[in-house]
């Protein structure tokens, strides 16, 4: 009878131990899914000419295992014209090297000498400016500007490439712009009529002796857009904010200067597109714009 009683408590044990063992490996294959759709979430490249150094990184959601992974690998290939030729394959990893800061967390990474890469010698260019050329404020409610830049550059396509372990082959592709360049505006605003903001009031006034080089910088922008899939051409887009009249917003003519830096370039080349003159009014500010405003429209202004 005492070996027919352990021997059933060691059957019943040995049950709940099995029925623990499936409950916990259901729990373990519910919270823990393994995702076996691998997708590149983003790919990124710079180039530092006064660094040397040329950096790739491709982000997958293989953030928890990469055991489906076999390889990461990018294709940069030069597609600006049909004179200049470059491609050139480079590995990636994830195990902490090779730039690498992270192991196994599904971010590849590859830091290398960025004159690996042949960059063609074409200089940069402002080619088109795109902007109104005056800008009526609203009396109470704050607008912007759009401005459109387009800039001759460099194009690349640069294609990412995820090699699973059953041989199948995820692709991102993508067009880059090499010359490492941005966009910095800068604005002369002696010949505006800007309001003091020491006076409750809306009291603008205009310098007595303005200054035709008193140019200040006022932003800069980059990651400019390519025109289409084959082309040197990059589009450089952005928005100039202004504020209404009853808010103090400044009237007048602003003078804007563009400037095209490429970072690449050791001697710190600047290309300066012909200053544009920007006319700003607005019926209320006390000052009448004559080539825009007359005593019909704005009386209060025009008389």
């Amino acid at each position: 009878m005492l070996i027919h009683g352990i021997g059933t408590r060691l059957g019943r044990l040995f049950f709940y131990l099995l029925m623990a063992v499936m409950y916990y490996s259901c729990m373990q294959s519910i919270s823990e899914p393994k995702n076996e759709n691998i997708e590149i979430l983003q790919t990124s490249l710079e180039l530092d000419r006064f660094e040397n150094e040329l950096f790739f990184q491709v982000i997958t959601n293989q953030n928890e295992t990469q055991e489906l992974i076999n390889t990461v690998s990018v294709e940069l290939a030069y597609i600006g014209d049909e004179i200049h030729e470059y491609s050139g394959t480079f590995l990636l990893y994830d195990n902490a090297t090779n730039g690498d800061l992270i192991s196994s967390n599904g971010i590849y990474t590859l830091l290398t000498h960025a004159d690996t890469v042949f960059v063609p010698g074409i200089e940069p260019e402002i080619e088109n400016i795109d902007m109104e050329r005056n800008i009526m404020l609203h009396k109470t409610e704050s607008d912007s500007l759009d401005i459109s830049i387009t800039i001759l550059g460099k194009a690349f396509r640069l294609i990412s490439s995820v090699l699973d372990i059953s041989n199948n082959t995820t692709l991102l592709s993508k067009n880059v712009n090499l010359d490492n360049s941005y966009i910095e505006l800068k604005i002369n605003k002696d010949y505006m009529y800007i309001d003091n903001d020491q006076t409750p009031l809306c009291d603008r006034s205009q310098k007595e002796t303005p200054d035709p080089n008193a140019f200040e910088s006022y932003f800069e922008w980059t990651n400019g857009v390519p025109v289409n899939s084959y082309s040197n051409q990059f589009v450089f887009s952005t928005k100039i904010p202004f504020r209404s009249l009853s808010d103090c917003g400044g009237t007048g003519k602003a003078i804007l200067r563009f400037i095209l830096h490429d970072l690449n370039r050791l001697d710190g080349l600047e290309v300066i597109a012909d200053d544009i003159e920007l006319i700003i009014y607005g019926c209320g500010d006390g000052y009448c714009t004559s080539e825009l405003e007359n005593s019909n429209m704005c009386p209060e202004d025009c008389q």
